[in-house]
């Protein structure tokens, strides 16, 4: 995820998962093009369109994003974690930047749309990175930012629920942080339900698939999978409430 002055044990986070990071998080194909094609409706996206990924990650989405619609201009994805952007594919369509959100944005790239999904909780100055993309956006420029809401019904253990609802920034304060440096804003709700083998998403916390769990040490861990083993022993498929707030921020 391409951040500005991320924590190190994050780096090493997404450095330690990077090779391992598309099976972790593609669990779905239908989730992925769900979010794609939302992606595309609330950013209005159009041929002619340069669009930035940024804290793109493995470019998951940016591929999907192609999936659906053929761009002119080729997807910027910004990502710090080099082993993130080496899994993206080797083609003309992509232009992949090894480089944090906020010193991106000081560089003299030309774009009109952007996307950051699941990142914003990295970003220490949010009120810099949003003047910063508020001054480069032309008019008509559209910034899309994507996160969780203040609390989840991911099937987690107790301690690792706590931590996101102390630590998850809410989407108000953002929304208003966005309009004081100039977009006019609106704030809309998406929800997917996942439905997962139980197997494979026990797997994807043992492996940390979200940065909440890098905060957690082995023992911790293991002894939270053991709770999450007790309260879903009858279940061999999760189901839940994936939802999401999508921050359109416009410069008119």
């Amino acid at each position: 995820m391409g951040i500005k002055n991320m924590t190190k044990s994050n780096q090493k986070h997404y450095q330690r998962i990077g090779n391992i990071y598309n099976d972790l998080w593609h669990f779905s194909d239908e989730y992925i093009q769900f979010m794609a094609k939302n992606i595309i409706e609330y950013l209005r996206l159009k041929p002619t369109d340069t669009l930035v990924d940024l804290g793109c990650g493995t470019g998951m989405y940016s591929q999907a994003i192609l999936n659906q619609i053929q761009l002119d201009n080729p997807i910027i994805c910004v990502d710090c974690s080099a082993k993130m952007l080496e899994q993206i594919p080797d083609s003309s369509q992509y232009k992949p930047m090894a480089v944090d959100a906020i010193d991106f944005v000081s560089q003299a790239e030309v774009y009109n749309k952007v996307f950051m999904k699941e990142v914003i909780h990295h970003i220490d100055n949010q009120e810099l990175l949003f003047s910063s993309l508020f001054a480069k956006l032309p008019i008509g420029g559209t910034f899309l930012l994507i996160l969780l809401p203040p609390t989840i019904d991911y099937p987690l253990f107790t301690q690792a629920l706590q931590r996101y609802e102390k630590t998850q920034p809410h989407y108000d304060n953002l929304a208003k942080l966005l309009e004081k440096v100039g977009f006019h804003v609106s704030v809309n709700f998406v929800e997917y339900l996942q439905v997962i083998p139980k197997l494979k998403y026990f797997h994807m916390v043992e492996n940390r698939y979200m940065s909440l769990l890098s905060f957690f040490d082995d023992q911790q861990l293991a002894a939270g999978l053991a709770e999450m083993a007790q309260k879903y022993a009858q279940q061999s498929i999760l189901e839940f409430p994936d939802r999401f707030v999508f921050i359109t921020a416009n410069k008119l």
